[in-house]
């Protein structure tokens, strides 16, 4: 439905895009690499220089990456950290692909962080389709360097002040699965042939003004 409608980013979609740059930053310096004090502030310098930048960033993703941290002292060996990752799940959804902000892996447990920046919808870990994928996704990429066989899944949501940190749990073979169950239902609304249901996720649909299921619905 969105394909023949303009993708332009909202004012509080590049904040969130600004704040993510920042996190990661910080995440790197903290977890995968290092760096001298002169090279992490002269980077965050450029950041901060942007517009959009608010000071309160500072604050929030200082407390998503002790959010990560505190997972990692849960291990008595440094885990595997990898921050604004692409993950492919092309194997479950036609061309499916998204960026996981964090992805932790200590012996055959995954964390698998989505850090979110928006204030005005509290975004649910539980049942969470778009961090499950990530999950399939992940553990597609990692599959010859580790057998996964629990998967936790985090919502770090500092500006929603209602249940802020959440996370969920699936044994892998679980969502393999949901994985294997949700396959068809993907290729036809890839296909444009599936049915429209509306719910939360129409919030963020480009294409709600011209949706006949909204239309009936109203």
């Amino acid at each position: 439905l969105e394909e023949s409608l303009p993708d332009t980013e909202s004012e509080s979609a590049a904040e969130g895009t600004l704040a993510h740059a920042i996190a990661e930053l910080k995440l790197r310096n903290m977890a995968i690499e290092p760096m001298p004090k002169r090279t992490f502030n002269s980077r965050m310098k450029k950041l901060k220089a942007d517009p959009l930048y608010q000071k309160e960033m500072d604050r929030y993703t200082d407390e998503y990456v002790d959010y990560i941290r505190e997972i990692m002292l849960q291990y008595n060996v440094a885990p595997f950290v990898r921050a604004e990752m692409e993950v492919n799940f092309s194997k479950y959804a036609p061309e499916g692909f998204g960026t996981a902000d964090c992805i932790l892996i200590a012996g055959r447990e995954m964390h698998i962080v989505d850090f979110k920046y928006g204030k005005n919808v509290t975004v649910r870990a539980l049942d969470n389709p778009q961090l499950m994928l990530y999950a399939l996704g992940a553990m597609e990429e990692f599959a010859l360097f580790y057998d996964i066989h629990h998967v936790y899944m985090h919502i770090f949501q500092p500006r929603a002040y209602e249940e802020a940190e959440q996370k969920s749990f699936m044994l892998a073979k679980h969502l393999k699965a949901w994985g294997a169950e949700i396959k068809d239902k993907a290729i036809a609304a890839f296909e444009g042939t599936g049915e429209q249901v509306i719910g939360d996720h129409c919030q963020c649909c480009r294409a709600k003004a011209i949706c006949r299921k909204q239309a009936d619905a109203s």
